[in-house]
């Protein structure tokens, strides 16, 4: 006999635009600073910081507690993730620490200054109530802080992309797959073509360099000079 649900499960689960293999977009830091003005509480706007620029998931800042946050080696430890209202891993498996800006390191001590959560077992990012936060409501108040500070409509975990994108170009490759927990450095990988290198056109350019003939070594100058050198025709 086939059972009938009363609602489909899946309806609630948001559903994210199909992307070419690899493709990869990510914010600005002009365009994170906007994001963070535009949030709806100090909560939300401390959430979306700390995702920009530790790269960390959603689940994984939802799982995030006080004990984790050590101000004074400016480190944030990754321990657990908040997915299907259950604890966790994170997905790599292991617990991971990550360096905490001052940015970050300033957002979280204003929200340690709140009346309640504050305790070492107490969440980070908590509900009024205490309680880990709904990922699906904060989804929807971060597309709201989206069309506040009219930029572009990226994903929540586009956050991540970005700080990644931006580390790659800072940090060798190996401390970066560290900081995101990627099990497979392939992923991580992923991130180089983003990474800007100033040096590269020099060094096209050096390759592709043609040595003077030997009878004009020392004879090549302005091009007047090498005009000068040219006999007049009859």
């Amino acid at each position: 006999m086939v059972w009938a649900l009363p609602v489909n499960p899946l309806a609630r689960i948001e559903k994210h635009p199909m992307r070419a293999s690899g493709d990869i977009q990510v914010f600005s830091p002009e365009e994170v600073l906007a994001l963070v003005r535009a949030a709806a509480s100090e909560l939300d706007g401390a959430i979306y910081l700390t995702a920009s620029f530790t790269g960390l998931r959603m689940g994984e800042l939802l799982a995030l507690r006080w004990r984790d946050v050590d101000f004074a080696g400016s480190t944030i430890r990754v321990r657990a993730s908040w997915a299907g209202r259950a604890l966790t891993t994170p997905k790599s498996g292991k617990v991971r620490a990550v360096p905490m800006a001052p940015d970050v390191a300033s957002a979280l001590a204003q929200l340690g200054r709140r009346a309640n959560w504050i305790g070492e077992d107490d969440l980070v990012f908590a509900s009024e109530v205490g309680t880990h936060l709904d990922g699906s409501a904060l989804r929807r108040r971060y597309k709201a802080a989206l069309g506040r500070a009219a930029l572009r409509s990226l994903r929540f975990h586009d956050l991540r992309h970005t700080f990644g994108t931006r580390m790659i170009a800072k940090a060798d490759i190996r401390r970066v797959q560290e900081w995101m927990g990627h099990a497979d450095i392939q992923t991580t990988m992923r991130y180089l073509h983003y990474a800007p290198h100033a040096e590269d056109a020099r060094l096209v350019a050096e390759a592709f360099a043609v040595d003077p003939a030997p009878d004009t070594v020392g004879r090549l100058g302005t091009p007047g000079d090498v005009l000068q050198d040219v006999p007049a025709r009859p």
